[in-house]
C-alpha cells in the first residue's frame, strides 16, 4: 500500500558519551521531535513549524527538517511534493541532539512516502546534512543513534560508516538540561585543532574501555571510560557550576558524569532507575542552588528502537 501520510518520532540522544568526541551515541526515550509528513500535488516541500520554543528556524531554507526532506526530493524526483510538518518539541542548543532528531525524523517520514523505500542505513547521509546545515558539520554522533536505536559507534566519516553496539544490559541514564542555551557551532569553535599525544592515548584508552563496557554490561567500567581529557575541559566553560554538577552527581551514586554532546545538558550513569532519579535531583539541586538556573531532568534506560512511525495512512 503507498503511503499518502505518515507521522514520525525521532528520540533525543546523548552524544560523545563522555570520551568519544564525535564517535559515540545513545538514543534515550525522551525527549523527542515529532515530524508529519504529506504527500501533496504542488511539487517541492512546504513545510510548517510547530513549537513553543524560541530561535527555532521556521523557513523551508534554514531549517534542517525541511533541508534534508528537500535533498530526498531533489535525489529521488517522486511525482509528488511533501507538506511537511515540524512538532518541535526540543529546544534548541540544548545537547540533546536537537537538530539530529528534526532531521532524522523527516528522512523517515519523507522515506516512508516514497514509491521504492530505502534501508535506514541508507538514509543517514541525509540526516548528517541536517547536522552540516546547524552546525557547519556532518557529524553522526547523534543523528546515527535517534535513527537506529541503541548505542552507535561512528567508525568513520570518509566513507561514513556507523556500527551498531550490541549493549548486553539495560542502562539508565538521566539528563539534566540547565535554561541556558550552548550553540553547537561555538562549542566547537573553542576546541583545539591540534592535542598532545599522551593526552590521545589516554582517550584511546577510554573510548576503547567504554566500548567493551558496553558490551559486557559493565557499569563501572562504563563509567570511568567517560573520563574526557580532550573536550570537556573546554566545554565546561560554558556550562554555569558544571564542576559542582558533575560532583553531586557522582556524590550521589553515578557510574559516571560528563556533557551531553556540545551542552548545556549534563548527563550520568546510573545503576537503576530509581537511582537515576536521585542523582538527578541532586544535579537540578545544583543547578538552582550554585547558578541559579531552572532545568528539566529525563531519566531513560536505553531506547533500542530509535525513530519509529507513529501513525501512516493513505489520507
Amino acid at each position: 500500500m503507498t503511503k499518502k501520510y505518515v507521522l514520525v518520532y525521532a528520540p533525543a540522544t546523548i552524544a560523545n558519551l563522555g570520551s568519544g568526541y564525535d564517535v559515540l551515541g545513545v538514543a534515550i526515550e525522551k525527549p523527542g521531535d515529532i515530524v508529519e509528513a504529506k504527500r501533496t500535488l504542488e511539487p517541492g516541500v512546504h513545510f510548517t513549524l510547530s513549537t513553543i520554543h524560541e530561535n527555532v528556524p521556521a523557513t523551508s531554507r534554514k531549517n534542517v527538517a525541511a533541508h534534508v526532506a528537500a535533498l530526498m526530493l531533489e535525489e529521488f524526483k517522486p511525482p509528488f511534493g511533501i507538506k511537511l510538518t515540524l512538532h518541535k518539541h526540543m529546544p534548541i542548543g540544548s545537547g540533546l541532539g536537537s537538530s539530529a532528531a528534526s532531521s532524522v525524523g523527516a528522512v523517515v517520514a519523507v522515506n516512508e512516502l516514497l514509491q521504492k523505500k530505502l534501508r535506514r542505513s541508507e538514509l543517514l547521509r541525509f540526516a548528517v546534512e541536517g547536522e552540516r546545515l546547524a552546525s557547519g558539520s556532518p557529524h553522526a554522533d547523534n543523528a546515527a543513534p535517534s535513527l537506529f536505536g541503541g548505542v552507535c559507534l561512528v567508525r568513520s566519516y570518509t566513507p561514513l560508516e556507523v556500527v551498531q553496539i550490541p549493549i548486553q544490559k539495560t542502562f539508565f541514564w538521566v539528563v539534566v538540561h540547565p535554561h541556558v542555551i550552548v550553540k553547537t557551532k561555538e562549542a566547537r569553535s573553542i576546541l583545539p585543532k591540534n592535542v598532545p599525544l599522551a593526552s590521545a592515548v589516554r582517550q584511546w584508552g577510554n573510548v576503547s574501555g567504554l566500548t567493551v563496557g558496553l558490551m559486557t554490561g559493565n557499569v563501572a567500567l562504563v563509567g570511568k571510560s567517560m573520563e574526557d581529557t580532550l573536550v570537556e575541559p573546554f566545554r565546561a566553560k560554558l556550562i554555569p557550576a558544571f564542576d559542582e554538577v558533575k560532583r553531586a552527581a557522582l556524590s550521589h551514586g553515578a557510574a559516571g558524569c560528563s556533557i551531553s554532546g556540545s551542552g548545556p545538558s549534563v548527563f550520568a550513569l546510573a545503576p537503576s532507575l530509581k537511582q537515576a532519579r536521585v542523582i538527578g535531583k541532586a544535579m537540578r539541586d545544583v543547578f538552582q542552588s550554585v547558578a541559579h538556573v531552572e532545568s528539566e531532568m529525563y531519566v531513560s534506560a536505553t531506547n533500542m528502537n530509535g525513530a519509529y512511525v507513529i501513525d501512516s495512512g493513505k489520507g
